[in-house]
């Protein structure tokens, strides 16, 4: 599954110090919610399973600039058949980010895949997951299923009382189609979650506010492991992120070559 990332011009690539990739065009959107920002051009990675697209690079309301690793369809055989329910794509602070890549690739710390997924779970950097529904749900069915892998590390953590706190939440929402559930897990240990109402086109968050915070490194760790562990809940998500992973690193790669001439 390879992204498609779209552009107005190659120099907004090279202002941001990212290496330049492979298929650009231009996305326009003139759709904006509640505060966030219009998006009017810009680059875009598109999940080539469900089309969803999404920003690559964007803002929250905490952290600095976020970009996108990349993204991947959750999809779930009912009779026989498959059916899709959410795309998935994960966001790090890209500076910070890129800096602990390049850390850990001069410490010889790379040796696999997995390495890089365990040098974004254990980042001194924000991270967020983005969920966008491509079917409807309801808050029980998130809850029911992502319970399935994340209740048993809870119970290990000794903090059922977050994810108690966390299906609450989820289970007076009804997730239509196109919703966006956003889980922004802190350096604090925080786990900030913002649901959107359906949307028609990629948003900047930057001016949002998180509906809820739970305090609990567990849930935030556990969270992000269902995706990023050995045995993700999306496959081809784990893959593309450790894809965008080693673009970041290679962009790192190339600054610091650049500051050093």
């Amino acid at each position: 599954m390879q992204p498609l990332y779209r552009s107005n011009m190659r120099s907004t690539r090279l202002a941001h110090g990212y290496a330049p990739f492979p298929a650009v065009a231009l996305r326009t959107s003139h759709i904006c919610r509640k505060s966030c920002v219009p998006v009017r051009a810009s680059l875009t990675v598109k999940d080539a399973q469900s089309g969803v697209e999404f920003l690559l690079a964007q803002k929250f309301w905490q952290g600095e600039a976020y970009r996108c690793l990349g993204a991947g369809t959750r999809s779930k055989q009912i009779v026989f058949v498959n059916v899709k329910v959410y795309s998935v794509a994960a966001y790090v602070e890209a500076d910070r980010a890129a800096r602990e890549l390049g850390v850990r690739q001069r410490g010889g710390f790379f040796e696999s895949d997995d390495d890089y997924c365990s040098a974004i779970l254990d980042g001194a950097f924000n991270k967020v997951l983005t969920l966008h529904l491509v079917r409807d749900v309801t808050g029980e069915q998130f809850t029911e299923a992502i319970n399935k892998s994340l209740l048993p590390r809870m119970q290990l953590a000794g903090d059922t009382a977050s994810l108690d706190q966390f299906n609450a939440y989820f289970n007076s929402k009804n997730l239509a189609n196109n919703t966006e559930v956003l889980l922004l897990w802190s350096m604090a240990g925080d786990l900030e979650v913002l649901v959107t109402p359906p949307i028609s086109s990629p948003q900047e968050y930057g001016e949002e506010k998180p509906e809820m915070r739970i305090n609990s490194p567990a849930l935030g760790r556990g969270l992000f492991e269902i995706f990023l562990g050995s045995s993700p809940v999306v496959p081809d998500a784990r893959t593309e992120w450790v894809k965008g992973a080693k673009a970041l690193l290679e962009s790192e790669n190339v600054k610091r070559a650049s500051r050093k001439a």
